[in-house]
């Protein structure tokens, strides 16, 4: 196994996790935006508002 083969590995290591966590991100990044957005309409500028929900929605898309 020479070195080209090794990066190889790695770079389809990378490919793979990407893959894996693109769909859990984009969840978290869409509920971001979304309680953002109501946030901003809304004048609410409590902070714990924008970790809950993407918890639970990351979570949610994990177990699926």
């Amino acid at each position: 196994m020479g070195p080209a083969d090794v990066l190889d590995v790695g770079r389809d290591a990378i490919y793979v996790m990407l893959q894996v966590s693109a769909p859990v991100m984009l969840v978290g990044l869409g509920v971001g935006l979304i309680i953002a957005l109501f946030q901003a309409l809304t004048q609410i500028q409590e902070m714990t508002l924008t970790f809950v929900p993407k918890i639970i929605a990351i979570f949610v898309s994990l177990l699926i």
